[in-house]
């Protein structure tokens, strides 16, 4: 167990996208076949990301993931037209797959399902902000080249990390710590590319909550601890989580 210090800020490890649940009532909309949708989720999901968070950072107050299948909820996405990933199909309610593929049948009962579980989500992050009033959020995820689409696979070899960020919730001297963690281990990093931004809670980003939050996004390519049958390299997983505790340790006293 951490102790935290008066001032310092209270580390949140926001993990959404590594979830492997299929509630009935948001499962019954699936219309490829169970394999063509399982395959679609193990290319999507953020494997094994919760177990990137150090030991001392994985109780109910510190780390907040998301159990269910992005691909039947993804809380990242905004809710309405201003979402950019609605017009490929793929807002907090997927129609389609990373490939275009239609996988689910969208209705308006489905999205108010979908809606229970988004909102329960972000909720809990909501009451982190009202009972703690300084965070450091550190928004967890991995990605695959597989599914890069567009002119980003056309820029060179994509990162080891990708570090996203948010002009008003990232301190320039947070993403030099995250940066500097990563390459000082010889990971090459890159900053807002190919992923860019960061989680800010609803709270904040709204200013229905006073808190101070800062926040910034980590993204590891997935080809950096997975072996090639897809199977989790132990020692680079440790190697992850020490620095992801080393960064969590400098943050919290930003």
């Amino acid at each position: 167990m951490c102790i935290q210090e008066k001032n310092e800020r209270h580390v949140v490890f926001h993990v959404p996208h590594d979830g492997w649940m299929f509630p009935q009532e948001l499962v019954s909309s699936v219309c490829v076949s169970a394999d063509e949708f399982m395959d679609c989720h193990r290319m999507m999901r953020d494997l094994e990301v919760s177990a990137m968070v150090p030991e001392a950072y994985r109780d109910g107050q510190s780390l907040i993931r998301f159990p269910v299948s992005r691909l039947l909820c993804d809380v990242e996405r905004f809710i309405g037209p201003g979402e950019v990933m609605e017009r490929y199909g793929m807002g907090y309610c997927y129609e389609n797959g990373y490939d275009g593929r239609r996988i689910k049948e969208v209705t308006e009962e489905l999205k108010a399902r979908t809606l229970v579980w988004y909102r329960k989500h972000h909720e809990r992050l909501d009451e982190l902000c009202l009972r703690y009033p300084r965070i450091l959020l550190i928004d967890l995820h991995s990605y695959s080249d597989e599914i890069l689409q567009g002119d980003r696979t056309e820029r060179g070899r994509t990162p080891d990390i990708c570090v996203g960020t948010d002009p008003g919730f990232t301190p320039g001297r947070l993403a030099d710590i995250v940066c500097g963690a990563f390459s000082g281990e010889g990971f090459s990093v890159t900053i807002n590319d190919p992923y860019e931004g960061c989680m800010v809670p609803n709270a904040v980003f709204l200013g229905r909550s006073g808190c101070d939050c800062i926040s910034v996004m980590v993204e590891i390519n997935k080809r950096i601890y997975l072996d090639g049958a897809g199977k989790t390299d132990g020692n680079r997983m440790e190697q992850i989580r020490r620095l992801l505790g080393a960064i969590a340790e400098k943050g919290k006293v930003l």
